[in-house]
């Protein structure tokens, strides 16, 4: 923030001239390298405000054409339009406007006519204020405040108040001259009105609080009013009648109100509207003065409202203009009883508002406890001349007094000042049970008991020293008896009052005494009673009211007399929502299916005493249960119970209902029944698929079984056959059957052979799927899209399946959309092996139900988009999408290496389908294809094999991949699938001549090197791989074999794999885990530096007793990092554990690579050549 005192500007450069130290400037930046005319934006895009600078025709302006703007004045332009606050720019002296587009709301339909106009034009109620800050600025060069300017915008149709601080920051040319001044309005317009509203509530507080009468408080309360003509420039104040007001309940009504005042209106042209009575006046303005009494609440009317039309017809407006558009009805109340009714005229320029509502509803709340003060202080007054002229009225009646008093029911006595009794009537004497006889010696305070004694005398002292008199209680001793009624003491009314002589003093007392025995001892009982049926009242409506079940009680109609706050809660009633004046008004919050039973409900209890139940349902209520990221949602239920009270004449009393919330109960066992039928299905499919993994993995290991039986019986018989040749037991003969058995048994070897390794593919793919689904719900599949060539990425991979296309003779084509070559589409950025994996997966379905058919043909078409496909185009209709697109992540190449490839171009769609002639799928069946464990019936894996993964799996990498899966089918006519997913067209990459590494693989097992890029063999082409050219698979020579030691605890693969090493010529030495296998490394450590490591790469399985390939690498990296071993000697994982976790742990503690088992021998040599290369 900068003070105020300081001049503020926006410090731009210059033409290289220091700036001042003393003061910030707004000075523009100089382009001398731009010719044109215009104002250039910052970004391409036009905003309606460029728009209009560009369309102004400044040539009318004092500005003048903007060729002829200086650069101040360009550059601050430029400044204002970017700038986000409103802001409006006056340049030049007579102060000619520009402002940006956040200004617009501050000039209404000023625009955009205001754009180059003279300020005094635009702003003309607002300046002269300005006018002055801006003259000051100019000589000063300072920045100014002006503050609380008023100023009216036109808003929704009407014109609206407002208030504003306006912040005015120099602008100066590089001489320091100022040229302008940039206005920043700040809205004020809240705290200005919320002050001055708040001045009129104190005011209003502190007027009325002088008033000692109603007349004076009507009078104080218009004239606190009359401050305030900005929010209230017009008020009328009726006063409602004190004795037939609201509370008030004679037989014919009456609500007459008198005119106390008015604000803002001439006084004689509302004569006629002096008296309005609320019960008669119906064509006038009562009806509506009525209706705010019975809301209790404030109305507010527009002027157009017709009622005030005749209100206010005639009425002169005095000191305001134009007229008020909106007017409101308060209610003023002494406690909870309206007193009178304000007609208040609004601010013509704010249009009602909560803020106005709590601002007039304010002013009723302040005035209503003074009302209370004025009315006491006007009672006291008036009883105190009552007072005064009974006084009179008595000296009158003494002649009368002692005429009627013998006749009286009532106790007349007169005592002289010290009590003693100068005249007592009969009826005294008979309440006090004292004797005329002995009238000479009795007392005042012998008629009452003892304990009133001391009442008596402060009474006595009363009327003597304050001359005045008053009523009271007393007992006499005298005991009551009538009937069954009996009291100790007799009760009465003792009124006494002092007499005064001529001199106003007192003479006598005058002792008026009313027995009211038998009303006492009927109030007593009365009050015991009332307390008693108080006590049992309040504790029951204290039990129903905290009750959680719903209690209510209705006529025999339905019209509810009661319900508790449970009761309500149910069904929504409440303050803003009161009950329905109608027979069972829950009805409405009642189900449809369940309504006709409710009335039947009600109904057999209108003719019997029950009880009886019902369970219903509730509408537009629920009941919630939240369990970590799952929300169960069900209706909201309740139980009623019923009971009926019969009167006398057999007509129904009233009904009693008993309501109780189960949707708890009922959550429960919809819960219940969901997670029951959900262990149903789970079992079953878990008991299906395991079904079919054990169907899956035996028969795989029955032909394991068989064919290694085969194996060994061939190698036998060729064993055999060897040694009768070699023994020359049979002369050899180039035609000799020998050589033909030998060679027939070599085929079966090999063909069981192939079997095996067959079988060991399908388990493994077995399991894949299985990993597959594991990563996808655990979301660790990763999307590494790398540049390919589709067409040749197909065609290679199909390659896999010549052979079982030959064996079940079906006719596979591969169609090559012309979409490609239109769109001249080689190389695209994608994942190989994701793609590859939806590929196979259809095409190993289409293989798989094609087999049986008479016709056998597969059609494989691949096309491209530049949009994504729509079903008509693929033939298909797609699976409702339910994950969200993958991130691309690459796992083989850093984001340096993908800049290498070539540059991206825009997004393309590649699409891939897969038409057969099997059987096709009827529409239950194809519901199940794409869910996870499903088939498309049991029998499928009966007939056709399979562990229900595929296409489930299919469609969740398609998803990952940014595209869309479906199918069409329809029984015996074949299915299709197709598939799309967004990729992103590239260019050849270079480093496809030159790089070690290929760009795609496909593998039946993963190889992975420390970097994270995965390792091929060079051989893998005829299954289906594309690689690039790479070096030599292994640098492995003759006269130089590679050194290998191989740390394996299962003895059988230790010893498969180290035969396998030697038949390729490698040198190896095995150890049976990492404890063995660091004593074997430290027992070859060279003496010599300069002599070799003692092994080239070191093979070393992960899970293995005594120490594991992890704490092996560990140790073996130490020992180096110390020097106790020379160089670094390769470390190759060997393990079956797959998951990422577990092969970047691997990397980690140092290893090289990993490779996964199962693998091939070839695949597992071409690993070892790439970690022994780097």
């Amino acid at each position: 923030m900068v003070p105020k005192e300081e001049p503020l500007g926006v410090p731009i450069e210059g033409d290289g001239r220091q700036q001042r130290e003393d003061s910030y400037r707004i000075i523009a930046e100089v382009d001398r390298d731009n010719d044109e005319n215009t104002l250039r934006p910052s970004k391409p895009s036009i905003s309606p405000i460029h728009t209009l600078f560009r369309d102004v025709d400044w040539n009318k302006s004092v500005v003048g054409p903007r060729g002829n703007w200086g650069h101040e004045l360009r550059h601050i332009s430029r400044f204002l339009i970017a700038d986000t606050s409103p802001a409006v720019l006056f340049w030049g002296k007579s102060s000619s406007i520009l402002y940006n587009e956040a200004c617009l709301p501050l000039l209404g339909d000023k625009h955009p006519e205001a754009m180059g106009m003279d300020a005094s034009e635009v702003f003309s109620m607002i300046w002269e204020q300005l006018a002055g800050k801006i003259a000051e600025q100019r000589e000063t060069g300072r920045t100014e405040m002006c503050t609380a300017t008023r100023l009216l915008i036109e808003r929704n149709g009407h014109m609206e108040e407002t208030y504003f601080d306006w912040k005015l920051i120099p602008v100066t040319d590089d001489d320091g001259e100022v040229k302008g001044s940039y206005g920043i309005p700040l809205d004020r317009t809240r705290e200005v009105i919320c002050s001055r509203q708040n001045d009129c509530v104190q005011r209003v507080c502190r007027y009325t609080g002088t008033a000692h009468n109603m007349k004076d408080f009507w009078r104080t309360l218009l004239d606190a009013i009359k401050h305030d003509p900005k929010d209230m420039p017009f008020a009328l104040l009726y006063s409602l009648d004190e004795q037939l007001g609201i509370r008030a309940t004679p037989s014919k009504p009456s609500y007459p109100c008198h005119l106390e005042g008015t604000v803002g209106v001439d006084a004689d042209s509302v004569m006629g509207q002096e008296y309005i009575d609320l019960s008669c006046d119906i064509d006038g303005f009562a009806p509506t003065m009525l209706k705010a009494l019975k809301r209790d609440s404030m109305l507010v009317l527009e002027a157009s409202d017709p009622s005030l039309k005749r209100l206010l017809g005639g009425i002169g407006w005095t000191g305001h203009d134009p007229p008020c558009d909106q007017f409101v009805v308060i209610p003023i109340k002494d406690d909870s009883r309206i007193v009178a009714f304000m007609v208040v005229g609004l601010n013509p320029y704010r249009r009602y508002s909560s803020q106005f509502c709590d601002f007039l509803q304010l002013i009723a709340d302040v005035a209503s406890p003074h009302i209370s003060r004025a009315r006491l202080s006007e009672e006291v007054a008036r009883h105190n001349e009552l007072a005064k002229r009974a006084q009179l009225d008595r000296k009158k009646s003494d002649m009368r007094f002692s005429r009627f008093a013998e006749w009286s029911i009532v106790g007349l006595a007169v005592a002289d000042v010290k009590g003693r009794i100068v005249y007592a009537n009969d009826a005294w004497y008979k309440f006090s049970g004292l004797s005329p006889a002995d009238q000479d010696s009795l007392s005042w305070f012998d008629s009452v008991v003892p304990d009133d004694v001391g009442l008596l005398r402060e009474w006595h002292g009363k009327v003597l020293n304050e001359k005045t008199g008053g009523t009271f209680q007393i007992r006499s001793k005298e005991p009551f008896r009538r009937g069954h009624m009996y009291a100790d003491h007799r009760t009465g009314i003792c009124a006494c009052y002092s007499d005064l002589n001529e001199s106003d003093e007192v003479e006598s007392i005058m002792i008026f005494t009313m027995d009211i025995s038998e009303l006492k001892w009927t109030e007593q009982q009365l009050i015991l009673r009332s307390k008693a049926l108080e006590e049992s009242e309040k504790k029951w409506r204290n039990y129903a009211e905290h009750c959680p079940l719903g209690i209510c009680r209705t006529d025999g109609e339905g019209y509810v007399e009661y319900g508790n706050k449970a009761w309500h809660t149910f069904y929504g009633f409440g303050p803003d929502h009161a009950i329905p004046d109608m027979p069972q008004p829950w009805l409405p919050w009642v189900r449809e299916e369940h309504v006709q039973p409710c009335k039947d409900f009600f109904a057999r209890l209108q003719k019997h005493p029950g009880p009886e139940s019902i369970e219903f349902q509730l509408v537009n209520k629920t009941y919630t249960i939240s369990g970590g990221d799952n929300t169960v949602t069900n209706g909201a239920y309740v139980v009623a119970t019923g009971f009926s009270e019969f009167r006398d004449d057999g007509a129904i009393d009233h009904i009693d209902f008993w309501v109780t919330d189960i949707s708890g109960q009922k959550m429960a066992v919809k819960v219940l029944t969901d997670k029951m039928e959900e262990a149903i299905r789970s079992k079953t499919q878990q008991e299906r698929f395991m079904d079919m993994i054990s169907h899956e993995i035996r028969n795989p290991l029955s032909a394991v079984l068989h064919c290694s039986e085969e194996i060994i019986d061939s190698i036998k018989g060729s064993s055999t056959t060897i040694d009768r040749v070699f023994q020359k037991r049979l002369k050899l003969d180039p035609c000799d059957s020998e050589r033909s058995i030998l060679k027939k048994q070599i085929n079966n070897a090999l063909d069981a052979a192939n079997t095996i390794v067959y079988c060991v593919q399908h388990q493994k793919q077995i399991v894949d799927d299985v990993l597959t689904v594991s990563k996808l719900d655990s979301d660790l599949l990763v999307v590494s899209p790398i540049p390919v060539h589709p067409m040749a990425l197909v065609r290679s991979s199909l390659k896999i399946f010549d052979a079982e296309l030959k064996m079940a003779d079906i006719k596979l084509m591969v169609v090559e959309d012309e979409s490609l070559s239109q769109l001249g589409l080689e190389w695209v950025m994608l994942d190989p092996n994701r793609f590859l994996q939806i590929v196979i997966n259809l095409v190993t379905n289409a293989i798989k139900f094609t087999k049986t058919s008479k016709i056998r043909e597969i059609v494989v078409t691949i096309s491209a988009t530049t949009h994504r496909p729509f079903e008509s185009q693929l033939g298909v209709e797609f699976v409702p999408q339910r994950y969200a697109p993958a991130t691309p992540v690459s796992a083989q190449s850093s984001p340096a290496d993908l800049q290498d490839m070539g540059q991206f171009d825009s997004d393309i769609f590649l699409s891939f389908s897969v038409k057969d002639t099997g059987k096709g799928l009827t529409e239950n069946e194809k519901a199940q294809v794409f869910n996870r464990f499903a088939q498309a019936s049991p029998k499928t894996h009966i007939e056709y094999g399979g562990s229900g993964l595929g296409l489930f799996i299919s469609r969740q990498i398609t998803e990952m991949l940014g595209g869309e899966i479906g199918m069409a089918s329809s029984p015996g006519s074949g299915c299709t699938f197709a598939f799309y997913v967004k990729t992103l067209r590239c260019e050849f990459p270079r480093q496809m001549s030159d790089s070690p590494e290929p760009v795609v693989r496909l593998s039946r097992s993963l190889s992975i090197t420390a970097d994270g890029t995965p390792m091929v063999s060079g051989d893998e082409v005829d299954g289906g791989l594309i690689v690039t050219p790479r070096g030599p698979s292994t640098p492995q020579n003759e006269n130089n074999p590679l050194k290998v030691l191989v740390v394996e605890d299962n003895l059988v693969n230790q010893k498969v794999l180290c035969k396998q090493l030697r038949n390729r010529d490698f040198r190896v030495q095995a150890a049976n885990h990492g404890r063995d296998a660091l004593d074997v490394v430290r027992d070859h450590k060279p003496s010599m530096s300069h002599e070799e490591n003692p092994f080239d790469v070191i093979l070393c399985d992960i899970e293995m007793p005594v120490m594991d390939g992890i704490e092996f690498t560990r140790e073996i990296r130490r020992l180096e990092a110390e020097g106790e071993l020379e160089g670094h000697t390769p470390i190759l994982g060997v393990t079956a554990n797959v998951r990422s976790k577990q092969v970047s742990g691997a990397l980690e503690v140092g290893m090289d690579g990993v490779t996964t088992k199962p693998y091939r021998i070839e695949e597992l040599i071409a690993h070892i050549g790439g970690v022994c290369a780097k």
